[in-house]
């Protein structure tokens, strides 16, 4: 086995440019296949992160039948005891109460249906984005029990801007009428439209008074160190809760109070993954096209080997080892040029301009991507590449397996 592989490595060189060439296009494609989707890893990170700091937390605890209808109704209680019990939880950053539900707003003369988010200003602000997004006026603190933060758009379509009252309607969690007036603080610009176009961010006091929830929430949300310790926080705060006898609240993962972004995500990566398998089809065919001229070229050789007695078996080996070895030549060098450009830009950023801020907002996304090298990104590039390229490479080798010494003896 050892003389086979000698002799395969051997013969690469002897058309060192034809060798050079092919291995240089299996470069490439792991190359490009591993910037891809480093890119589409950190843009899926980003968007994770965004999330989970602009909407869910990376956890929530819920009451056990909030989720999905989210009903004021199920709602917990005892909200300070359930805070004191997650706090030192391990890998938690902070925790936030949250009260989720719907009304109408109006101004002068101008009504609109917004979602309203009852928050702690203090503890949101840990949890939370939201503050950092206020682009007019100031958000809320802990004294504004009657103020507001309203969404670019809806403030806009209610024609009102800080230092404006609105009014606000809807039912509380006994059935009861929920009214009020607030007084906004500022405006906040989330980027996503369907938050700027109905979002009122209220004082979580309020909240409880107007909606008939003293001491309680709809939700607490929970930031951790970063979502690869999701699990481990899962299970760690849910011992909290059996601690305390909370058997009415459940601890739920942003993926299931977002699922549609979870869900796109996969498709996303599921979707590229079979580009990357076409694109490198097409790469793959010009490299089997070279594989496949080394053993045409070499036909007479071949039948001189097998005039000697050379086997078919070694013979078929002999070919698809030399193609294997270009294959892993070329798997390497585009591991060493395409990683070391990878980790630079997850240091500094690609930056797709401001062009782009807008439409990769909507997504939850910066114009700054951080492309993110892993295991599964490094995997998958030289899985993709590979399993096509030693494919292919399987017909020339399959042909010399079948060769006929004569008719070999005969070619020119």
């Amino acid at each position: 086995m050892f003389d086979i592989l000698r002799i395969a490595w051997r013969n690469i060189g002897r058309n060192r440019r034809r060798s050079v060439l092919s291995a240089a296009a299996v470069a490439f494609a792991v190359a490009v296949l591993c910037f891809s989707m480093a890119l589409q890893q950190g843009s899926y990170a980003q968007m994770i992160h965004n999330t989970v700091r602009n909407r869910t937390g990376h956890l929530q605890l819920q009451h056990v039948d909030y989720w999905p209808d989210r009903e004021l109704t199920k709602r917990m209680t005892g909200i300070d005891t359930l805070m004191t019990a997650v706090a030192d939880t391990p890998h938690m950053v902070a925790a936030a109460p949250r009260i989720q539900t719907a009304a109408l707003v109006s101004s002068d003369d101008r009504t609109f249906g917004a979602t309203i988010q009852g928050v702690s200003p203090e503890a949101e602000t840990m949890v939370s984005t939201a503050a950092d997004k206020v682009i007019t006026g100031r958000f809320l603190t802990d004294t504004d029990i009657d103020g507001a933060v309203l969404g670019s758009m809806l403030a806009r379509n209610l024609g009102v801007s800080a230092g404006d009252e609105i009014v606000f309607v809807g039912q509380a969690a006994d059935g009861s009428i929920a009214a009020g007036t607030l007084t906004v603080t500022g405006t906040i610009q989330s980027g996503m439209s369907e938050i700027d176009r109905s979002l009122v961010i209220m004082h979580v006091r309020h909240v409880q008074t107007a909606f008939s929830m003293p001491d309680a929430a709809t939700e607490i949300a929970i930031l951790l160190e970063s979502d690869r310790v999701r699990s481990a926080a899962h299970d760690a705060i849910a011992d909290c809760l059996r601690a305390v006898k909370a058997e009415h609240v459940a601890v739920v993962e942003w993926p299931t109070v977002l699922p549609g972004v979870e869900q796109s995500m996969k498709l996303d990566w599921i979707s590229g993954l079979i580009m990357y398998v076409i694109l490198v089809c097409v790469v793959g065919f010009g490299i089997a096209n070279t594989y496949l001229m080394a053993y045409l070229e070499r036909i007479h050789e071949f039948g001189v080997l097998l005039s000697l007695g050379m086997r078919p078996r070694l013979l078929s080996m002999l070919v698809y080892l030399e193609s294997a070895l270009l294959t892993l030549a070329g798997i390497a060098t585009g591991l060493a040029a395409g990683v070391p450009i990878v980790m630079y830009l997850n240091h500094v950023g690609l930056n797709f301009g401001k062009q782009a801020e807008t439409l990769m907002a909507s997504y939850g996304l910066s114009a700054v991507v951080y492309p993110q090298l892993s295991p599964l990104v490094v995997g998958c590039a030289v899985g993709i590449v590979g399993g096509v390229t030693l494919t292919l490479a399987l017909y020339p080798a399959i042909r010399a397996a079948n060769l006929k010494p004569v008719e070999a003896l005969r070619h020119a």
